[in-house]
Formats: structure tokens, sequence, C-alpha cells
């Protein structure tokens, strides 16, 4: 009797204790902008943010990190709250929006009949962070293009690293702040271009 009671407790404990791993979402945020200027009623330029591309590694709702040059983790239980490259366009969207208020960035894709004059490229190479670490690499290529006359601005690499913390939230809250540099770097390049 004693055995079946305490079979029973280890069952009992195994299978609440595989019931109890609940899965932590993340989302890249905006950045915190203190000099954001406010623009009404003036006819704004539009440019476009099309959509992000992404290496196949990435493309998944799981939060990828790095153990070595060459292993990766792909964490169960660390998860996106969306689909990752459509985090990055809309944070990117939004940052530039706070930056350059005299512009309407707009997410591809969207409903006709707007025409984008202009529109930003996104081709992210690596964008993830070394679990032991805590430095977050963002790599890749963005430009901006003329869509009316078929027609490249400007087209630059991405090689950004930064370190932070070697916890999940650390990471992603590094990640959050590159993103912000590249759009730092974009709404200066808007400025100059357009």
């Amino acid at each position: 009797m004693k055995l079946r009671v305490l079979f029973t407790a280890i069952l009992l404990g195994v299978l609440l204790g595989g019931c109890s791993s609940k899965s932590n979402f993340y989302q890249l945020h905006t950045a915190s902008i203190d000099d954001v200027q406010h623009t009404k009623h003036i006819k704004k330029t539009v440019v476009g943010i099309a959509e992000v591309g992404l290496p196949e590694y990435l493309d998944k709702p799981q939060i990828v990190t790095r153990l070595s040059a060459s292993r990766l983790k792909i964490n169960e239980t660390e998860r996106w709250v969306g689909a990752f490259d459509k985090n990055i366009q809309m944070v990117l969207a939004d940052n530039l929006s706070r930056m350059l208020p005299q512009y309407s960035f707009l997410v591809r894709p969207w409903e006709d009949p707007v025409n984008d004059r202009y529109r930003i490229y996104l081709s992210v190479e690596r964008f993830d962070g070394d679990a032991q670490t805590g430095v977050v690499t963002f790599s890749g290529r963005w430009s901006l293009v003329d869509v009316e006359n078929n027609r490249l601005i400007v087209g630059e690499n991405i090689g950004y690293r930064e370190r932070g913390g070697v916890s999940v939230d650390a990471l992603v809250d590094t990640q959050s702040r590159l993103l912000e540099r590249l759009s730092r770097h974009i709404a200066q390049r808007v400025k100059r271009y357009l």
C-alpha cells in the first residue's frame, strides 16, 4: 500500500512538473525618444517600410541565442509574441515616425490606394545574442529606394554589436537598443537624401 501511494505521488509530481513549464513571451520595443517634434496638418511624404528579410534560423516563434560561433540554441519556452520580422518592421516604423514626424512611415503591406514614393528595405543576416557573454550582434543590409523612379538612393551594410545582460529579457532589450541605433542612422539618411 505504501509503495502504491509513493508511486502515485511520484507520478503526480512528474505530471504537474511537466505542466508547469509555461512559455515566456517577448517583444522588441520602440525607443524612448525625448526630442520628438509634432507636426499637424501638413502634407507628409509617404515612406514605406518593406517586409523585413530574415535568415531561416531566426524566422521562427522561439527566441534563438548563440552558445558559440557555430552552435545555436532554440529556446522552446522563450518566444516572440508574434512574428519576429513583423516586430522588427513595426518598431522600425514607429521609431522613424517619432524621429521624423514630417514623414508618414507605413508598414507594408497596406491597402491601396496609398502610394509610397520611397521605400526602406531591411535584410537581416544576423540578429541574435550570445547567451554566455550577453553580446548581441545585428548585421545585414538596409536600403532606401525611390520607387517612383526605380532608383536606389542609398544602401548600406549594418554591423552593430553591444554587450547587455545574459538573460533573454536583457538580450531582447539590447536588440531593441540596436534597432533604435539603426533607426537613428536611417533617420539621418532620410533627412539628408529626401
